[in-house]
Parts: C-alpha cells; structure tokens; sequence
C-alpha cells in the first residue's frame, strides 16, 4: 500500500466553466459567452478576480513579442490585422476589467464589489471573441484548420502566493486551477474536432472520417453525468453543436480541421483518439499513432499509476514541435519519443499540476528525464551522454543558472530551454542514481497517489523523495535546483600491492575539485568496485582483485554528470590522435584527442 496522506493544510481553488460558443470560420472569429462559478476554498478573503487572455500574447505589444524582439526573432511584433491573434472581452458582470501590464494584455483584473470570503462562491458571465494568429505558436489558424489551444477567460490560479497573474511569456507555460468544463461549440457542419473531455452530445465526426471504415467508434458518452442540457447552442442549416464535457481538469483545448482523418484505440479503459492529415496516412496513420499513444499509456501506467482521465486524443497540429493540454496532446509528428514526452505531461503538468511560471523541471524535466528512461529501458539507449556534452559547454562558460529560477528571469530563451529540459531530467536521473531504480519508480508512484489532481511544488515532491528512500535530500535538492555547482573528481594516486596470497591490494586516491559533489562510482573492468559518498576533498578507496590493474574509471556509468571526464581515468589508453575528414566524430570520454583536417584553398 502506498501512503496518500497529503498535509492538512493544503487547498486549492475550484472552478466549474460553462461556456457556448461560435466559430466564424471565414473571419477566423469565435463568440463565445461563460459562465463562472468559482469556489473560494482558501483561508482568504479575496477582493479582487482575475483572468487569463492568452490569445493576446500572439500580437504586437506583448510581454511575449517584446521578449521576442529582444532576443532577434521576429514573429508577432510586426504582423497585421486581420493576421495576428486577439482575445477580447465584449462584456462581463463585473464590469469593464483593468489590464495592470498594459500595452500587454494578456491579465484582466477586476476589483470584487464584496468581498468574497472563505467558503463563498460567486458566478462570474463574460461574452468574449477570440481569433488564432495565422502564425502557429502554440495556438493557429490556418485556411479551415484551427488549434484552439488557449481561446476563453481562464481563471488566475490563486494559491499560498497569492494570485499567479503573471503575462505569458515564451519562457514558462501555462497554470490552471482544477475544476469542469461544460463546452458547446457551434461549427459547421463538416468539422472534426478533437478536444479535452467526452463528446456527451452532437456528432464530432468521427464515423465520417474514420480510416477504418465501419469500425465502431466508442464516444464515452456516458462517462459523466451529463446533469444539464438546457445551455446546448442552437444551430443554423451547415451547422452543427457538440458539447464537450470534461472534470478534474485545468484546461480545455480543442482542434479543427474537416479534412482530418480519424483512428481509435484502447489502454485499458483509456479511449484512444487519433486525428491526421489525409497525406500522412503512412506516418500516422494504419494504427502506428494509436499504437504509439498505447504504449506510451502502458509506460507512464507502469511508472506513475492509472491515467485519472478517460481518454486521450492525439492531433497533427499545424505547428511543429509538440504541446499538451489534459486529455489531448498537439503534436507536429508522430514520433514515438514526442508522443511519450507530451503524453507524459498528462501526469506531470496535468495530472500533478505545477506551475509552470514558477517550476518548469517538475514538468518539462520530469518529462524529459521519464522519456530518455523509457527508450533506455527497452533497449535504445538515451539521451543523457549527449545532454551532458552541452550542459558542459554551458558550465565552461559559466552561463549556467538554477533550475529553481523563475521562467521570465533566465537571461535568453535558450538558456531557459537547456537548463528547464535537459538540466532538469539530469536532476531526476541523478536522483534516480542516488536512490536505485526501484525507491525512485516507489517515489514516482507514491507522489502520483498522494498528489493526483493537485497543485504540486519542490517540497510535495522531495518530501516524498525523502519519506520513500529514507534519505535526508535537502543537499541534493539545493545543490542541483537552487545552485550551480561543477562536479570534477580526480584520480589523484594509485598503489597497487601484491599480497601474499597472490591477489592485488590496490588503494586510489581521489580528489575533489569542483564545489558540487556526487556520490561516486570506482569501476575496474567491468565491475564497480566500490562507491563512495563524493563529499570529501579527498578520499582513499581500497579494493582487492585477482590481477593487477591496468585502467581504473571514476564514474564508469557516467551517471553523476562529471564535468571532466578525462581526469577520471587512470592507466592505459589516453591519448587518440585521428583524422578528421568531412565527417563528425563524437570524441570518447575517456581520451585526450588530437584531430587533424586537412584543407584545401586558394587566393
């Protein structure tokens, strides 16, 4: 048995969506109107509300196209109507909202007229329209193609911070409050949509655009307790309403595109839904995606527990790349490692929801890190030798800063995305590492249970990174997450001493140089012939072996992200000298290599 016990002072918000909306596919506009109802189950009194326009980050005068322009690229900032992308409020029962990082406007305040008390409840009505931009950046529009990925007046999470009502920026996503979705959408009438949630009511396409022609498609509809139909959109001739229906979420994104092309699967009791452009049948199509998405369910089941939704769609997106959203990933291709990492943030950023703003390791890292162990446990290896290799670069130049940062106060996107991916699966690899395989899929289960459907943070999970493996983490945790220490171990000495009986005493001396430390493996031929704690400045090992050794390895797994490899060998073979010639060469760890490329010119 697991323990679910999660401290009792925790809370969070709860919110229940009611919307009815339109599309004007021509126009590339939505009308849509919501109703509100939210739950102050907090220990505050709250005096003001606030909401999400997320759309408005993809257009000129935006935190996100200022961001952009500082760092060289050019997207939003110069593009015009009808191109770019807007949400706006047309009206609302609080009144006319204030936008306090005006000429952004992707916060909308309000100042409550009560103040709404712990406990309270209040309904908010807002009418909205909202258009993609013709440029995909996670959202789009483009000919009768749409992804709605953000598209209505999002709740502000509010939490022990107070309310998160930061602008969206290209660094850090996105932050929800849990609660239900009730969405009707008037389309026309040969649309296909794939959304979050169960169709409950009207046809989504799917028997039309089935590629398996006369297969029988499982719709859930019966999943929720459809409580409420009166809402329902009314439709004119071309058109039709489907009403979506979704709990326990915080987001609802859906795509569109009458072209697509329609497969389902099955995980368990978890409906596969897959929808495609008509060319790609080859890439995503004959069942590959669907078997894709099952055995990326069938991984994350056997890492974190059972998916606490009822299906998952899987649509080819205008854009490249891949995004999630809970019950649906947008994925630019169907490659087997793009579906586990977006699949997987259905568990880590959907299910255990962190802030994105504020911790981006929990998600993108944890992803990351549960990828590279999927592909390394069957077989293919990962990614980590290559992920290190950069991370290197980046601590030669010192440009290396915590994990732990706030998105918007890295120096540069890149910086951001090297650090929140790669450095942040390095730190669950290496927990993994320090604790053993089996306490860290105990950790990853335990903190599944006790924290599904939460709001998590650094301390939910260490707390239970700390419980399962009866380890005092706090020296990890702040080492690799609020530091950015450079680990360099030495082999400094060796005495090698025959005995009487024949075999060989041989003690190695090791020093530490670097301000970071790592437990430390000491491996001789195949074997790990000790392992050390690594915290020392220096420390002497001794092993006992049948023959006299030749070549002696720190860290021979490469598992404890050792800045300076070359200095961990010791003995034979050090020196590669090679020719270079129109070719690549990944250089060894383990060597000093002198690489010569002949060339050829003229004046």
């Amino acid at each position: 048995m697991l323990p679910i016990a999660v401290d009792s002072t925790y809370w969070q918000q709860r919110v229940a969506y009611e919307i009815v909306a339109s599309l004007d596919e021509p126009s590339g506009v939505l009308s849509g109107n919501v109703r509100i109802s939210y739950f102050n189950q907090s220990p505050d009194t709250l005096r003001d509300f606030c909401v999400h326009q997320y759309l408005n980050a993809f257009r000129p005068g935006s935190r996100w196209s200022a961001a952009d322009s500082a760092e060289g690229r050019v997207r939003f900032q110069h593009m015009q109507d009808p191109d770019y992308a807007f949400e706006r409020i047309t009206h609302a029962s609080l009144g006319k909202p204030d936008y306090p990082y005006a000429p952004d406007s992707t916060i909308a305040h309000w100042r409550l007229p009560r103040p709404l008390a712990p406990g309270d409840s209040m309904d908010v009505t807002i009418s909205w329209q909202a258009r993609p931009s013709t440029l995909p950046r996670r959202q789009g529009r483009q000919g009768r193609r749409f992804d709605f990925a953000q598209w209505y007046p999002k709740v502000v999470v509010y939490d022990k911070y107070g309310w998160e009502d930061h602008p969206l920026y290209p660094a850090g996503e996105f932050y929800g409050e849990f609660g239900s979705y009730d969405v009707s959408l008037d389309l026309a009438q040969d649309q296909v949509i794939g959304a979050t949630g169960v169709p409950i009511e009207g046809d989504p396409g799917w028997e039309r655009a089935n590629a398996n022609r006369g297969a029988p498609v499982d719709y859930q509809r019966n999943y929720y307790d459809a409580r409420r139909t009166t809402h329902v959109c009314a439709t004119a001739q071309g058109r039709k309403c489907v009403r979506f229906y979704a709990d326990s979420v915080h987001h609802f994104a859906f795509s569109l595109n009458p072209d697509y092309r329609y497969e389902q699967g099955r995980y368990k009791d978890v409906v596969v839904h897959v929808l495609y452009q008509p060319g790609d049948s080859a890439t995503w199509g004959k069942g590959i995606a669907v078997q894709r998405t099952e055995v990326a369910l069938a991984w994350l089941d056997s890492l974190y527990g059972k998916f606490a939704w009822p299906q998952i769609t899987s649509v080819h997106r205008i854009e490249g790349g891949g995004t999630e959203f809970p019950m649906m990933i947008m994925d630019g291709s169907p490659g087997l490692g793009l579906i586990i990492h977006e699949l997987g943030h259905n568990y880590t950023m959907g299910i255990l929801a962190n802030n994105e703003w504020r911790e981006g390791f929990l998600d993108e890292g944890f992803t990351s890190f549960q990828t590279a162990w999927f592909f390394e446990s069957h077989g293919v290896g990962s990614d980590y030798p290559g992920v290190e290799a950069e991370l290197r670069l980046w601590d030669v130049d010192r440009w290396s800063e915590p994990v732990s940062m706030i998105s918007e106060e890295y120096r540069d996107f890149a910086t951001y995305n090297t650090l929140i991916y790669e450095k942040g699966a390095l730190f669950f690899e290496q927990l993994r590492y320090i604790v053993g395989d089996d306490a860290m899929r105990k950790i990853l289960r335990t903190y599944y249970a006790r924290w599904r459907l939460k709001h998590v943070d650094e301390n939910a999970f260490r707390s239970v990174a700390e419980e399962v493996s009866h380890q005092d983490l706090k020296w990890f945790f702040g080492q690799w997450l609020h530091g950015t220490p450079l680990i360099d171990y030495r082999i400094d000495k060796v005495k090698r001493r025959k005995m009487t009986d024949g075999r060989w005493r041989t003690a190695v001396t090791i020093r530490r140089l670097g301000d970071g430390w790592m437990p430390i493996e000491l491996g001789y031929g195949d074997s790990i012939v000790a392992r050390f704690s690594g915290q020392g400045e220096r420390e002497t090992i001794e092993f006992v072996s049948d023959k006299k050794p030749k070549r002696l390895v720190l860290d021979p797994r490469q598992r404890a992200h050792d800045w300076n490899a070359l200095n961990n060998y010791w003995g034979r073979g050090r020196r590669l000298i090679r020719l270079d010639y129109l070719k690549r060469i990944e250089p060894p760890r383990d060597r000093l290599v002198t690489s010569f490329l002949p060339a050829v010119w003229s004046n």
